[in-house]
């Protein structure tokens, strides 16, 4: 399966004082679908270095089940189409 389709529609939030510590939240377009070809799409980042041990949490948005309110909240402020989000610690 290929998901090298490219990340689109690139939208962050830079969080501080949450429970997970200060976090990075990146929505993004990527142009699958299910939640299988995106866990494709994080391992191949793993696999190739570019996906470290700091993010927190990745998924489709039709399949999240953690940070649902939180996750929501900040959706209503991102004004392109997004379908994943992921959740990073940063310093």
């Amino acid at each position: 399966m290929r998901t090298d389709s490219g990340i689109k529609n690139v939208v962050k939030f830079r969080l501080t004082g949450t429970p997970d510590g200060n976090v990075l939240v990146s929505f993004y377009y990527l142009d699958i679908t299910s939640q299988e070809a995106v866990n494709w799409h994080i391992a191949e980042q793993l696999v190739e270095g570019k996906l470290m041990a700091h993010v927190l949490y990745e998924v489709n948005l039709q399949n999240n089940t953690a940070y649902q309110s939180a996750i929501y909240k900040l959706l209503e402020r991102v004004e392109v189409y997004v379908n994943c989000v992921r959740i990073e610690r940063v310093n």
